[in-house]
């Protein structure tokens, strides 16, 4: 099965709200894809997204967060989810260059399996445009959706990318 990255923002992306960061964790499930910070702040993940992942993992991806948040919040975020070891690895960190940590994770990937990516076989998902310049000067021309504009549903983001992929 040939290879591919996705890499997923997580604000505004996987869950709704836009700032994990600003939040008080601990996070606690409230319910099914509803999680609370410890001020009562409830955040609720996509589903849409979780499905996305799971089809992508299926389908030959690495799979990788990608956000520009506080670590420690967005993977306890994640753990109370219940979707953490859904990545294959996580590109989280608080500072806005996100070219540079999506970058490390290629090279690791390459690395440890001995691959190239070719910029066609990295998918790119984020709510947000603000990031494509620094992507593009570091990685290439990648696949870039955003979310919520380019689809509405696991079925539009997942043939967006099949339409894309060159494996």
């Amino acid at each position: 099965m040939a290879r591919w990255l996705l890499f997923l923002d997580l604000d505004g992306t996987l869950w709704d709200h836009l700032d994990v960061s600003m939040l008080n964790p601990p996070f606690q499930k409230v319910r099914d894809n509803v999680i609370r910070d410890s001020n009562g702040v409830e955040i609720r993940l996509y589903t849409d997204m979780i499905k996305l992942l799971k089809w992508a993992k299926g389908n030959g991806a690495f799979t990788s967060t990608l956000s520009w948040n506080k670590p420690s919040h967005a993977l306890n975020a994640l753990e109370a989810f219940g979707v953490k070891e859904l990545f294959d690895y996580h590109a989280i960190e608080p500072h806005p260059a996100k070219e540079e940590y999506a970058w490390k994770i290629i090279k690791t990937i390459e690395e440890q399996y001995n691959i190239k990516l070719r910029p066609c076989q990295i998918v790119y998902i984020d709510d947000r445009r603000i990031h494509l310049e620094g992507m593009a000067e570091k990685l290439g021309r990648i696949i870039f959706l955003q979310a919520w504009r380019d689809f509405s549903s696991f079925e539009e983001a997942r043939d967006g990318i099949t339409s894309k992929l060159c494996l």
